[in-house]
């Protein structure tokens, strides 16, 4: 493999490496010499994934002598249907607690696959190896696993970490370019949330991003997974300090939900709309300078990247926004509470006391 750098999620006894390099990961046994001692491994990837790079996955699995599984593509695979569908599939090949599974795709079979993992048997092991710029800078790293509901994004699941994340370039040349865009909303978030030096970075780099040039996404990549692996080192479980990665999130989620979780509004086309929505109330609110808007989008704009509800036809009105966000994970009390920002690089809670303030926000702002 030719390695780029590793990083370590320090977690104790749940600690593991997140491997960046520039090949798709044939030589797993390389960088994780306890694959020998699996009693199966089974590889869950997706039809897209498997279509586009069926011998390269071929030969991982005659290397490994694995069994594989493919799913369908799509963010409605993260439902109580497929999860139960994969659980049966796995249970089927008679695995045992010594098994593991290797997931290979986006976001939406990072997180399926983790949760059937941490509740087969009660818990059994499993890789990441991530196929998209979103799923490397931020799902496949820090444990999270979930799938929908019908009242919201990501409202079921656990923690569970995996046992080692293997990002490869390989896999963004193949990638749609509203995919990569996509990736680029959460590796934004991160500068945002932060580190300003790494936001005068990418203004300067964006576009080299966005063109897979391989020393500025393997820089932006390794800085995103820095930043996330020290947050979940800090707080594994969403105690306090992890909460800061929803930045963007609460209204996002909201407006992925709003469309039916469909392929109108992707994921990180949600973030780039919900940190826009979340840097105006924090302007609302008095927390931040409207320069920071203007630093924002000025950037969006040069990468040609909309962030405004209008540029996806999302039919919505201030009171079902607000239904939507109500079933946000960070609701406590009745209250929802919002990551917002004071400056780049700084974030603030705020706890959400009077629902009016919100609704002018959203009538004045965003509708």
């Amino acid at each position: 493999m030719a390695l780029i750098s590793n990083l370590t999620v320090k977690l104790g006894k749940n600690s593991y490496k997140i491997v960046i390099d520039n090949n798709f990961p044939f030589k797993l046994k390389n960088n994780f010499t306890k694959i020998k001692g699996y009693s199966k491994i089974i590889v869950i990837t997706d039809k897209t994934i498997n279509n586009i790079f069926d011998n390269e996955i071929y030969k991982l699995c005659n290397e490994l002598k694995s069994e594989k599984i493919i799913l369908p593509s799509g963010e409605k695979t993260k439902s109580f249907k497929y999860l139960e569908y994969l659980m049966n599939k796995i249970l089927s090949k008679k695995v045992d607690r010594n098994a593991l599974l290797i997931c290979i795709g986006g976001g939406v079979i990072g997180d399926l696959v983790g949760l059937a993992a941490s509740l087969t048997l009660r818990g059994i092991d499993f890789i990441q190896i991530p196929t998209t710029l979103l799923s490397q800078v931020d799902s496949s790293v820090g444990g999270k696993t979930a799938i929908n509901s019908i009242y919201g994004k990501n409202l079921i699941g656990t923690f569970y970490q995996p046992k080692i994340v293997i990002i490869s370039l390989y896999f963004l040349r193949k990638l749609p370019e509203r995919e990569i865009m996509s990736g680029y909303a959460e590796i934004l978030k991160y500068a945002l949330i932060k580190n300003r030096v790494f936001f005068s970075w990418l203004k300067n780099n964006g576009k080299k991003i966005l063109k897979i040039n391989s020393n500025a996404c393997a820089e932006a990549i390794r800085e995103s997974c820095k930043i996330k692996s020290y947050v979940v080192s800090k707080d594994e479980k969403e105690k306090n300090l992890r909460e800061i990665l929803n930045f963007g999130h609460t209204f996002g989620h909201a407006l992925e939900s709003i469309t039916g979780f469909s392929s109108k509004l992707n994921h990180g086309e949600s973030i780039f709309l919900g940190m826009y929505i979340a840097i105006k109330f924090s302007i609302f609110l008095g927390f931040c300078k409207k320069s920071i808007l203007h630093e924002y989008t000025n950037h969006l704009d040069k990468l040609n990247i909309s962030y405004k509800i209008d540029d996806y036809n999302i039919s919505a009105s201030p009171n079902l926004f607000l239904k939507h966000l109500k079933f946000d994970k960070k609701v406590k009390e009745k209250k929802i509470r919002f990551i917002l920002i004071s400056d780049i690089g700084k974030v603030k809670v705020y706890k959400l006391n009077e629902e009016k303030i919100l609704l002018d926000f959203l009538k004045k702002e965003v509708f």
